[in-house]
């Protein structure tokens, strides 16, 4: 099943916007339990009740799951630390950003051997000595990554075979490495991402804290 982050951001706001980010961050756990999403965990950035931001790692289809969710979130309330001529609404913004998989526990472990082609090949060297590892060459395709190699390095075939396998694991290891760390770099520059004009949706405070939806943007 397909994981993905659930992010809730203060982008660059005061502390009103993270206060904020920690009851959104409530309520989109809320709904993604309620809306059928395996809440997996839970990652905050910052202090627990004015985080930066909030990461809520789920299992399913985020973004049909959270359709009409993603986008700026605006909050309409007075600070008691400002006067009253300040500013009365904060923006915090919601995303989805698909999971990279676990370097060392995902891709890069237990390689299915049903996905593999494996071939003997004659490796180029002189005779003599080296006969043994030319002739035990072999040549292992794996088919849904398309990643190829060629080992000739053991004396024998099946030593080959499990280096090559070795290899195409550290191969896939290397390429979710990659994906983890565009991931996290696109969850980050969302941070500099909060459009404040026409929110998704709009917030008042209710009871014990509690967000109420005031009102929400039209589908298009």
């Amino acid at each position: 099943m397909s994981r993905s982050w659930v992010q809730i951001s203060a982008g660059r706001g005061p502390v009103e916007v993270r206060r904020f980010v920690a009851r959104l961050a409530e309520r989109m756990e809320a709904l993604c339990e309620e809306r059928g999403l395996a809440v997996v965990d839970v990652t905050l950035h910052g202090d627990e009740d004015a985080p930066a931001s909030v990461e809520i790692l789920v299992e399913g289809d985020a973004r049909r799951c959270l359709e009409g969710e993603l986008g700026t979130h605006a909050l309409v309330e007075r600070s008691a630390a400002r006067g009253k001529a300040a500013r009365k609404r904060w923006f915090a913004g919601v995303a989805v950003h698909a999971a990279g998989a676990d370097v060392g526990t995902g891709a890069g472990e237990g390689v299915d051997l049903g996905e593999l082609e494996i071939s003997a090949c004659r490796a180029s060297g002189p005779g003599g000595q080296h006969v043994n590892k030319t002739l035990s060459a072999v040549r292992i395709h794996h088919r849904p990554s398309g990643i190829t190699v060629r080992v000739a390095d053991e004396r024998s075939q099946r030593a080959n075979v499990r280096r090559g396998v070795e290899r195409i694991a550290e191969r896939l290891a290397e390429r979710a490495a990659r994906r983890v760390a565009e991931g996290e770099a696109a969850r980050w520059s969302e941070h500099d991402r909060i459009v404040r004009g026409e929110p998704v949706r709009t917030y008042r405070v209710g009871r014990k804290s509690a967000l109420v939806v005031a009102g929400a943007r039209e589908a298009r």
